[in-house]
């Protein structure tokens, strides 16, 4: 994706203005300062408590158990997306997947100057096997369909392809990769076995990792130590939910994408 997509998600999200709810616990003047710049990108509606000190200028729904009344506010339709925003990912998750009845699977989108792209798996938990990176890379493909983005998809393993025989380990990755990057081909994705060589991604759509620690490296490497954009996570399921790391300060760009898968799914 060019480096125009972020510009038009941002541009779907004003356009819609959509009710997002925004998990929230503690963070205080910090947090709200960050949510304030994604106001105009949609109504917010914070679920928890900001902590002592902040002034809340958007709609705050006050919870005991946030990570729960985001999620039944999402499925009971009472708002139209919802972004984790610092809550604990692992509660979250949890209910998501209990009340959607969904394996949660995740795709991150980030950014760099020329060039967008999502990446998974991001959980340290997601992509351990065949099946799941096979199902990122399909469900994903389609996921970004809904987007107006046909997706072209990098599937990475640990060595590089003459690597093979070096190791064991980097061996099974080399056959799962080749595997993986088959069977997505079968299902009609365009799909790249890369090896190890992530620098032969750029332009791709979606870069799916060995797995979903190394997946979670590369992620913070490139928005924490880097500089990358991040937007979030969508959850790969229809309500849009975006999750979002704690260790970030602003949650503008989880805000505009959610807002904007809103807006491209016609809610």
């Amino acid at each position: 994706m060019d480096g125009e997509f972020v510009d038009r998600l941002e541009r779907a999200a004003r356009g819609r203005r959509a009710r997002i709810g925004v998990g929230v616990s503690g963070g205080g003047p910090e947090l709200l300062a960050g949510l304030a710049e994604a106001s105009d990108l949609a109504e917010i509606v914070l679920v928890g408590d900001p902590g002592p000190g902040a002034e809340v200028e958007v709609d705050l729904i006050r919870a005991d158990d946030p990570a729960s009344r985001l999620v039944e506010l999402l499925a009971g339709g009472e708002v139209d997306g919802a972004v984790r925003g610092n809550l604990s990912a692992t509660r979250v998750m949890r209910k998501i997947s209990k009340t959607f009845e969904v394996r949660v699977r995740r795709l991150s989108l980030l950014a760099l100057p020329d060039w967008s792209f999502f990446l998974a798996p991001v959980g340290i938990d997601e992509g351990d096997s065949i099946s799941d990176r096979l199902n990122l890379a399909v469900q994903g493909a389609k996921y970004l369909e809904s987007m107006g983005v046909e997706a072209q998809v990098s599937i990475l393993s640990g060595g590089r392809l003459e690597d093979l025989g070096r190791s064991d380990r980097v061996d099974r990755t080399l056959a799962e990769g080749e595997l993986v990057a088959r069977l997505a081909r079968d299902a009609g994705v365009r799909a790249v076995h890369r090896g190890i060589l992530i620098e032969e991604c750029r332009g791709d759509d979606l870069i799916v990792a060995p797995d979903g620690i190394s997946g979670n490296l590369v992620f913070r490497t490139l928005m924490l130590l880097s500089g990358a954009r991040g937007f979030g996570a969508p959850v790969l399921m229809d309500p849009v939910f975006v999750d979002s790391s704690r260790a970030r300060r602003s949650f503008v760009g989880p805000v505009a994408l959610a807002g904007a898968l809103v807006a491209m799914k016609g809610r």
